[in-house]
């Protein structure tokens, strides 16, 4: 019981219906109060006021005409529930209406009834300017205590109009009973509404503050139930609006940070091939050049003319060397800015791969072989893949082992592909190092018998190349070896 209580104490709707409840009841409780405490008193003012204004039409009445007095007093009687007297200075009543039916007999000018103005005991008594008299009095026979209010009538008559303080109390009592009925019916029917209202406006409350909890955890997925069109309504409305421009702009600012880094990433990426492409080609460059600056002293030295010649030769060829590797390095910077156009026609790639292979695999110290259909047409520019299959073809010559397999295949996929590979039997290719391959002058693992674990700008030519088609090439390792391949469109 006491954990249910605490979870009551918990929830917002409960938190406001109490407090709205106890306003109510201390409401009822200050308007119980009131009536208990001054009810009485304002009777008696209003029966005060009642009793001047009472007399007022006695003061006026002609007093010989029996007919005109009796009709006010009654009049009186049924309005104000006071009793009327009026009697002479020497105390003889000749009107009252104090007792059931002695009007009758005023009425009727019984000379034989003769009735004195009762003895009455003053406990309170207050004088007015006008001469009447306003004054609380007890009965000496009935002991009953009355409020009478005393006036002049022409200057000859005495007029008294009184209640009894008792029935002023009964009414005071009956309507404190009645109200505090009231009160209680009344509170009863408010903490029933309260409690309804309570519930209707702590919901979507409750709601917002869980909503933009979530919000401030960064999690935009829940959404308010909007079932107003008031205040309320419009401010889940407004929330709901909020969370989506916060969601949509977090996952901007995420993508912007994402592209951002991505970005950052690949500018070192960038800047270390950067670093790496110098330093190799750096290396490349300095052993032809050292070759030649070491045999064009020799020359400066006056050797003999049979060292003379193969000097020259030597230096020949390195000069060529060189001048093949600024020409690829040139070639790799214009395919990789796109400065080479690309000039696609329909060509017959079975007969091209069976002419570069006769060039390039003459006198290789291995089993050749072709798994190539007649007439397998592609779309591309002849001659960028010319270049594509003589890196290809010259890298599986370089590392093919002694004795192995070349197996140059093409064909078509379900894609309307071209699908060429070039495959070599000899050592397998780290798979961490297979992404690195394509990089310019990239040294792998020279365990791998690969030119000194050199791989040069061939495959690099060949990656911009496919990029420009864009189509797609790699690498992976068999059993007994390694297949490279590329796809181009096929046009059937």
């Amino acid at each position: 019981m006491k954990n249910r209580l605490v979870k009551l104490k918990n929830k917002f709707w409960f938190r406001l219906f109490l407090k709205i409840g106890i306003i109510f009841l201390v409401f009822v409780l200050l308007l119980t109060l009131c009536n208990t405490a001054f009810l009485k008193s304002y009777y008696e003012y209003v029966n005060e006021r009642d009793l001047k204004i009472a007399s007022e039409d006695l003061k006026n009445v002609d007093l010989n005409l029996k007919s005109d007095v009796a009709e006010i007093i009654t009049s009186i009687e049924e309005n104000y529930g006071f009793q009327t007297e009026i009697y002479l200075n020497n105390g003889k009543t000749i009107y009252s209406s104090l007792g059931g039916q002695l009007m009758d007999y005023f009425l009727q000018g019984n000379d034989k009834l003769f009735m004195n103005h009762r003895p009455l005991k003053a406990i309170e008594s207050k004088a007015f300017s006008d001469g009447s008299i306003l004054e609380r009095a007890v009965d000496k026979i009935t002991e009953n205590e009355y409020l009478i209010y005393r006036f002049s009538i022409d200057n000859s008559f005495i007029g008294e109009l009184c209640v009894q303080m008792a029935q002023i109390e009964n009414s005071a009592k009956i309507a404190n009973r009645f109200i505090s009925i009231i009160a209680i019916i009344f509170l009863f029917i408010s903490l029933l509404w309260v409690f309804a209202f309570s519930k209707k406006i702590s919901e979507p409350i409750s709601q917002m503050n869980e909503i933009t909890g979530n919000m401030a955890a960064l999690d935009f997925t829940k959404k308010l139930d909007i079932r107003s069109e008031d205040e309320i309504g419009q401010l889940a409305i407004s929330i709901n609006n909020l969370s989506e421009k916060l969601d949509k702009t977090l996952q901007d600012l995420n993508e912007s940070n994402a592209k951002l880094k991505s970005e950052i990433e690949l500018e070192h990426q960038l800047d270390k091939m950067r670093k790496g492409f110098v330093a190799n080609v750096s290396h490349e460059l300095k052993t032809p050049i050292s070759i030649v600056q070491g045999y064009a002293e020799g020359l400066k030295a006056e050797i003999n003319t049979a060292s003379r010649e193969k000097y020259i030769d030597v230096i020949i060829d390195e000069s060529k060397r060189m001048n093949n590797l600024v020409l690829s390095i040139l070639n790799l910077s214009k395919y990789e800015s796109g400065q080479i156009p690309i000039n696609c026609s329909s060509f017959n790639i079975s007969e091209l791969i069976k002419v570069r292979g006769e060039r390039i695999f003459d006198n290789v110290n291995a089993e050749l072989c072709y798994d190539i259909p007649d007439n397998l047409n592609v779309y591309a520019d002849i001659d960028q893949i010319d270049q594509v299959l003589k890196s290809y073809m010259e890298n599986a010559k370089s590392h093919v082992n002694e004795g192995g397999v070349i197996k140059v295949s093409a064909t078509y996929d379900k894609n309307n592909k071209c699908i060429v590979t070039v495959y070599n039997s000899g050592s397998n290719i780290d798979p961490e190092q297979m992404p690195e391959i394509w990089q310019s002058f990239y040294r792998g693992d020279k365990s791998h018998n690969r030119e000194s674990g050199r791989f040069g700008l061939g495959l690099s030519i060949v990656s911009a190349i496919i990029k420009m088609h864009q189509e797609s090439c790699g690498v992976y390792n068999t059993d007994s070896g390694v297949c490279f391949w590329f796809t181009l469109k096929a046009d059937n």
